[in-house]
């Protein structure tokens, strides 16, 4: 043990922080998936054929909740940054 670091507060805000990340980059990519489904697509099968997939609502709910958390968290670590005490 370290009369001037204190290891345990050193490992809870280094794991804060890999799970806060890593969360954010998976909700903000479940956030692209989503709006990629909302959207729909349009496949070329082979030359002269199309084939268009249908846009799916729930892709879009699916964006928006992922986008928003993903929002909420940037707006959490600013408020940390600034915050006065």
């Amino acid at each position: 043990m370290s009369d001037y670091i204190d290891f345990d507060a050193l490992g809870q805000a280094l794991l804060f922080s890999l799970v806060a990340g890593v969360g954010l980059v998976v909700f903000f990519a479940l956030g692209m998936v989503g709006w990629s489904l909302y959207e729909g697509r349009v496949d070329d099968v082979g030359p002269g054929e199309t084939v268009t997939v249908a846009s799916k609502p729930a892709g879009l709910a699916l964006s928006v909740v992922s986008f928003a958390v993903v929002l909420s968290g940037v707006a959490i670590g600013i408020f940390a940054i600034f915050d006065k005490g």
